[in-house]
């Protein structure tokens, strides 16, 4: 979720229906190291809803210190170690899913982030490092033991990445040994994926994190099939989304820009830099060539998009590509109904 889970996502996501949210992976030494950078990371909305921030390091100590001073930020409800993170650049360092392989060094890192701060300390992790080395059991008993609040678990291993089946039954073995709240995570793409991880393992809570991305309406979907209390369909294919109005769609994302450009305002004003119109322009739109096709995702001429999203430079020229999208996408549903 790197690059995408920032102030203007997220607050959608609230308005959409999430509880909670959580900022990007963000660096405990970027943080001691005062990088206006990294710390740009957890920049926040005041009206955006309650915010995790979710740090990552392998030192003790530098976790603790880093926790510190983000909770004197005041910012946040809670701060959450990552010991999830598959990405080789994260691993290479000790940080991530790496921490999967010392169960000990979780235990001293969240030892000394609770010795530091008063707000809720959480832990992100995954079952272990591949099938053959479930590791999960001891990081759970680490976690509890070093005073952790809540344990989030990616329902996949190491070796997975972010593809392959969620193993529900480890899910809900953890669940039923944990003595602190599981929050299930993994392969949520839909109302029907959170149905089935809630209804077969019992975990406290839900985390939805790709399946967000350009489809904040995921979780009002989601909360709307819960409180029918009927089991929702699968979807017929994955990553199948349902219909949306296409003024929803459009609005939502200029809602989405129009929070980007008050944030990169934000930034600037706090970092006392003049806003420049063409670094503002140039910012936003590398921003939302990120975003584009997934909020344009399954509909026609979505394809033809992604094929020259280099090209789109300028705001003018993704906000072109949308209404071209949507007006091809208009014409097919109208055909269809004659």
């Amino acid at each position: 979720m790197a690059g995408y889970t920032n102030a203007p996502m997220r607050r959608l996501c609230h308005q959409h229906g999430a509880a909670l949210t959580y900022t990007e992976m963000t660096s405990d030494l970027g943080l001691l190291h005062t990088s206006d950078k990294t710390w740009h990371l957890l920049e926040t909305f005041d009206d955006e809803g309650p915010v995790i921030a979710h740090l990552y390091g392998s030192d003790p100590a530098s976790l603790a210190e880093a926790a510190a001073r983000v909770e004197q930020s005041g910012r946040f409800v809670g701060i959450d170690l990552n010991a999830g993170c598959p990405v080789h650049k994260i691993t290479a360092n000790g940080a991530g899913a790496a921490l999967i392989h010392d169960p000990r060094r979780i235990h001293a890192i969240l030892f000394a982030m609770r010795r530091a701060i008063r707000l809720p300390l959480t832990l992100k992790t995954r079952l272990g490092p591949s099938p053959d080395r479930v590791a999960i059991f001891e990081t759970l008993d680490a976690a509890e033991q070093a005073g952790a609040d809540a344990l989030t678990l990616h329902g996949r291993f190491t070796s997975q990445g972010h593809g392959g089946p969620v193993h529900l039954d480890l899910l809900a073995e953890v669940k039923r040994c944990a003595t602190l709240p599981v929050i299930g995570n993994g392969g949520v793409a839909s109302p029907y994926d959170a149905w089935r991880m809630f209804h077969e393992t019992g975990v406290d809570a839900i985390m939805i994190a790709r399946a967000a991305l350009g489809n904040p309406w995921i979780f009002e979907d989601t909360l709307a099939a819960f409180a029918s209390g009927v089991e929702p369909p699968a979807p017929a294919f994955a990553g199948a989304r349902p219909r949306r109005d296409l003024t929803v769609i459009r609005d939502t994302f200029e809602a989405h820009i129009a929070a980007e450009i008050a944030l990169f305002e934000r930034i600037q004003v706090r970092s006392g830099l003049p806003v420049d119109a063409a670094q503002l322009e140039e910012t936003l739109a590398t921003t939302f060539r990120c975003h584009l096709f997934r909020y344009l995702h399954g509909l026609k001429g979505s394809s033809y998009v992604r094929g020259y999203l280099h090209e789109l430079n300028t705001l003018d020229a993704i906000r072109a590509a949308v209404a071209g999208c949507l007006e091809r996408e208009a014409a097919y549903r109208a055909a269809a109904r004659s």
